[in-house]
């Protein structure tokens, strides 16, 4: 009878385990930082976030080696474009919104310089479920190759 049980809860707990897909949690990918060239000017970030189970609005991003960062929103008034804060950003579940250059984006001021010559800027996405996502963001000088761009890591 204990070897039937056993079979079973390892049986019942490969099926849980296979349902839990990358797709069922809310998590942030591809963080990137582009510096601007110009002292004093901001710089942008953009960063792909995966919809969970349930709709989310993301309310900040925030990061302590900076002086400031802020939502934006490239829009098109009387054909042209022009840049708008962005409170918040619902992120539908099972759905990918995207921070882009012309779309939402990050604006960030003053990056410290221990982050540039690390190459990567800790990042914190603060969701209205209360989950804080933590992400290492690379940072990209403009102008450089690829090549010297670290992929961004996310852990919550």
């Amino acid at each position: 009878m204990t070897k039937h049980l056993s079979i079973f809860f390892a049986g019942l707990a490969a099926v849980f385990l296979t349902s839990c897909g990358q797709g069922d949690i809310l998590y942030v990918s591809d963080v990137v930082v582009n510096l601007s060239p110009v002292e004093g000017n901001p710089s942008s970030g953009y960063a792909k976030i995966h919809g969970g189970t349930e709709d989310v609005t993301l309310i900040s991003v925030t990061a302590d080696d900076v002086m400031r960062m802020e939502m934006h929103e490239t829009v098109e008034e009387d054909g042209v474009a022009k840049m708008q804060n962005l409170e918040k950003a619902l992120i539908p579940a099972g759905e990918t919104v995207t921070f882009e250059p012309g779309g939402k984006h990050l604006m960030i001021w003053g990056i410290g310089g221990g982050s540039v010559a690390q190459g990567t800027l800790k990042m914190i996405f603060i969701f209205s479920n209360d989950d804080r996502i933590v992400v290492n963001a690379a940072i990209k000088k403009i102008g450089a190759p690829d090549s010297e761009t670290e992929k961004a890591d996310s852990s919550e």
